[in-house]
């Protein structure tokens, strides 16, 4: 029943982003734009629905990687967004922009040369990675790379200044078919790999030592999903910019629809219907300005972001 009420709410938010914008399409105007085909109707083919594919396709990849290092390291504060890695992506990004290069290729290697950083700096030699000192090293690696970037803007001229906060914003605006293919073929086979993984990770929820002796080889799986799930998240990001705050939400999200372990389907499907319904807000609330869509997840997220740490400040786990 909960799975059939679902699909048909994301059946629903769907055709409604497909429908909105300045010009609103009727139900029966939808549909014949859907039938019609990309020779016949710009508006949909060309141009709502990439947009629409690309909203869900990187929200689901930011909810996955979110919630599998929320998982790996056994913390609903460890995401992407919170550990250094869309901080090294957003530096990767503007310091390309402000180079003359592309800002896709930027975030993607800026993430993952934070990742890396991060991962070097966390390992030990008794216990391969230690989940605490990543989280502490990714926070420094995330305050650095911050720092970088209001550097790298400030010296920057005006025009290059506005177009580098404008990526920063995090947004879905201009994005077509080229944009969601690449996100789509990233995803795909990313996400049936971790979604794969899901027994491992029910594994290592279990503790370390628990899931040594099970038969979990913690060297092997811990660091190679924490790299894929970093490649992931870099690269969602390289297409859309900072989402803020949906790798953090989408995981928490997920456990309370589902069995309270790590849900990584379920957090693919809450991650893509926050950006969907973001980018939604985004052209529905303010359709002259089309403000960022980050602006909208951030706004959904920091509230989440609060009562989280102080749900746990007041069960002594902070």
């Amino acid at each position: 029943m909960r799975v059939a009420a679902l699909f048909v709410a994301f059946l629903a938010l769907t055709g409604l982003s497909l429908a909105a914008g300045r010009n609103w399409l009727t139900p029966i105007a939808l549909w014949q734009g859907l039938a019609a085909g990309p020779a016949e109707d710009f508006l949909i083919w060309g141009l709502r629905l990439p947009r629409v594919i690309c909203a869900l396709t990187v929200g689901a990849g930011l909810g996955l990687s979110g919630a599998v290092f929320q998982s790996l390291l056994r913390n609903p504060l460890a995401s992407p967004d919170v550990i250094g890695i869309t901080q090294g992506a957003a530096f990767g990004a503007v310091a390309s922009l402000l180079a003359g290069g592309a800002a896709m290729a930027g975030a993607w290697g800026g993430g993952l040369l934070a990742m890396c950083m991060i991962f070097s700096l966390s390992l030990t030699r008794q216990q391969g990675i230690e989940p605490r000192r990543l989280v502490l090293y990714g926070i420094a690696t995330g305050i650095t790379a911050s720092a970088g970037l209001n550097i790298l803007i400030t010296r920057a001229g005006d025009a290059a200044a506005g177009q580098a906060m404008a990526w920063l914003a995090g947004s879905l605006n201009g994005r077509g078919w080229p944009d969601a293919a690449i996100a789509f073929a990233l995803f795909l086979p990313i996400g049936v790999g971790l979604t794969a993984a899901s027994r491992v990770l029910d594994l290592i929820e279990l503790g370390d030592d628990l899931a040594r002796a099970l038969g979990t080889r913690l060297a092997l799986w811990r660091p190679l999903l924490i790299l894929a799930a970093a490649f992931l998240a870099a690269g969602m990001v390289a297409v859309a910019g900072p989402l803020a705050f949906v790798a953090f939400a989408a995981g928490p999200i997920a456990r309370g629809l589902g069995r309270g372990g790590p849900n990584l389907p379920g957090a693919a499907f809450a991650g893509a219907m926050l950006v969907l319904l973001a980018d939604l807000a985004a052209r529905v609330l303010a359709p002259s300005a089309l403000l960022p869509a980050g602006l909208y997840t951030a706004v959904l997220g920091a509230p989440w972001l609060i009562w989280v740490v102080t749900r746990r400040i007041s069960h002594g786990q902070l």
